[in-house]
């Protein structure tokens, strides 16, 4: 019997806490920079649904500079003790039917991501590396819808 106060008391403390804590929103979860990854990831997927030989070298050229972005987002993650891999879903969604159109606006959402941290010391101007090679691939999809005009 004398078990039971004890235990009812921790039983009673535990649900307290839990009832009292407040959860942290998912959006809050997760640093834009690993929305950004998400958003770079899904912009990759789709150039490469593209396949107009057209405009071959200018989404290449997109597509390598989005990878720079990714892998320097990725050492800051990294640094900062986070899982590159366990990243939010995309932030907007997108049309096949136009894949440079919903790389370049997911391009535009990753810049946004990027560009609202602050590039500490020890990331070594990963997000200024990173700005810039999201800056050159919305470039090289601007050339492609100016060829298209």
């Amino acid at each position: 019997m004398r078990i039971f106060k004890p235990l009812t008391v921790a039983a009673s403390a535990l649900l307290t806490l839990l009832f009292l804590s407040h959860s942290t929103p998912a959006q809050a979860q997760f640093p834009a920079y690993l929305h950004a990854i998400s958003d770079l990831r899904t912009a990759r997927e789709y150039l490469k649904m593209d396949g107009r030989p057209a405009f071959a070298g200018h989404r290449h050229h997109a597509i390598e500079e989005i990878n720079k972005a990714i892998d320097d987002m990725k050492k800051a993650a990294i640094d900062d003790g986070k899982n590159p891999w366990h990243t939010p879903p995309p932030q907007s969604g997108g049309d096949p039917g136009a894949p440079i159109h919903t790389a370049l606006k997911l391009l535009d959402e990753a810049h946004e991501d990027v560009g609202r941290g602050a590039d500490s010391p020890e990331n070594r101007g990963l997000q200024i590396r990173s700005l810039k090679h999201i800056d050159e691939a919305r470039a090289a999809l601007h050339h492609i819808l100016e060829d298209r005009m």
